[in-house]
């Protein structure tokens, strides 16, 4: 007997909030075009984080994402630092965002938020904890309670929360954090009270050991879809045995980043160009699908946050009105996002889901060019990779085809 291939077991048991959250995830990374480097899509020309972004390129081999990455959430910790707000249709929004990068081991991660958090000369305060405790965290967050969180090896932080003990509580007030709500921990020693608090958080951590010992459920549950996860691969163009020291010029970075922030604003609003472009990106990236709706309003808030963002870095920060430029660069950077979101997903589940997916899609062609309906047992009879018909009704809704169900006809 042959051998049997291995079954895909990734959406067994998956709430229907995370197999949204694959599905999205997996259709933003089948439209992901090729570039020499993906990421230039994200980068306004002209700007302080195209001029970091060539100084890594030419001088290093360190995947660009990385440098990209950070830029973003040190421009983010000066505007919750400053309390520069985004009000889109009456809600006051932070631009706080939360994301996770994902490096092989020797990648590049902390010297490159060394290099720009020194060549920015100490503009953005940066909270570089290692509190043991849920309790030392909030300590040392309540005397800086709007900052840039960095974080090495981020995912033994994620583990810590997820187990019982002294990390456990830290969960909880993160999640207060993310929806700025007040905190309070009342010990017989002391008493903290962290009043409207903000947090934006940058997490390295090494690849190989996140994606061996991170569940896909663990992956897709509440807590994780509130970080963004960004690949930062090794880029083939820039061999490393061609850099043999890691080098760039930051002397005028500092400069570049005073102006480009002098002129922050309390409340920044969204023009009607740009509401309109944010609902035009909101259908493109769900695809036209069904999709629950708590969990894709989360995952498209970051939207009004990342325009915020690149309205700064276009040197804009005296003008009060988004614009529908701003947007479109934060939906660039969304489905980046979000495509790095499935190559995760399938590296954890240890399975080649695309390679699924390409079958049923072949399988769906024969179907119609024969006049035969499209249904999940069909597709399960004519593939070994697809076993079961909620598998297949999973990777019909990627493909954005609709099941053909033939009713029996009722007795005259």
């Amino acid at each position: 007997m042959g051998r049997k291939p291995k079954q895909i077991s990734l959406f067994e048991n998956l709430t229907e909030e995370a197999s949204d959250y694959a599905r999205i995830a997996l259709i933003a990374k089948r439209r992901k075009k090729q570039s020499d480097w993906r990421g230039m899509v994200a980068v306004p020309p002209g700007s302080l984080l195209e001029t970091i972004i060539r100084e890594f390129e030419a001088k290093t081999n360190i995947a660009l994402e990385i440098p990209l990455n950070t830029f973003l959430h040190y421009v983010s910790g000066a505007l919750i630092t400053k309390g520069s707000k985004i009000i889109f249709q009456g809600n006051a929004i932070e631009a706080d965002v939360w994301s996770i990068v994902l490096a092989p081991s020797g990648g590049g991660k902390t010297w490159t938020q060394k290099q720009i958090g020194n060549g920015l000369n100490g503009i953005v305060p940066v909270m570089e904890t290692g509190a043991a405790s849920a309790a030392a965290w909030l300590e040392e967050f309540a005397a800086q309670p709007r900052a840039l969180w960095v974080r090495d090896e981020f995912f033994q932080l994620l583990k810590g929360i997820d187990q019982p003990g002294p990390l456990a509580d830290l969960k909880g007030y993160l999640l207060q954090i993310y929806d700025n709500s007040k905190i309070e921990r009342t010990t017989k020693r002391s008493q903290i009270t962290v009043e409207d608090p903000a947090l934006t958080i940058l997490g390295f951590t090494a690849l190989q050991p996140f994606v061996e010992g991170i569940s896909p459920e663990s992956l897709l549950d509440g807590f994780a879809q509130r970080f963004g996860f960004i690949l930062a691969q090794p880029d083939k163009r820039r061999n490393w045995r061609d850099y043999p020291v890691w080098s760039v010029e930051s002397a005028d970075w500092s400069e570049r980043f005073r102006a480009m922030i002098d002129g922050l604003q309390p409340e920044y609003r969204t023009s009607p160009d740009a509401e309109r472009a944010f609902f035009r990106s909101f259908k493109h990236l769900s695809g036209g699908l069904r999709l629950d709706e708590s969990f894709f309003r989360r995952v498209m808030w970051r939207a009004h946050k990342y325009a915020l963002v690149y309205h700064i870095i276009r040197n804009a920060s005296s003008d009060t009105l988004l614009t529908e430029e701003d947007y479109g660069w934060a939906a660039r950077l969304i489905e980046m996002q979000l495509a790095d979101a499935a190559e995760v997903l399938e590296m954890c589940a240890k399975s080649d889901i695309s390679r699924a997916i390409d079958a049923a899609d072949e399988i769906v062609r024969r179907l119609q060019t024969e006049g035969q309906p499209v249904t999940a047992r069909a597709i399960v009879s004519r593939t070994r990779l697809i076993t079961t018909s909620a598998m297949a009704r999973f990777i019909l809704g990627v493909l954005g085809v609709q099941e053909n169900v033939r009713r029996p006809r009722l007795a005259a």
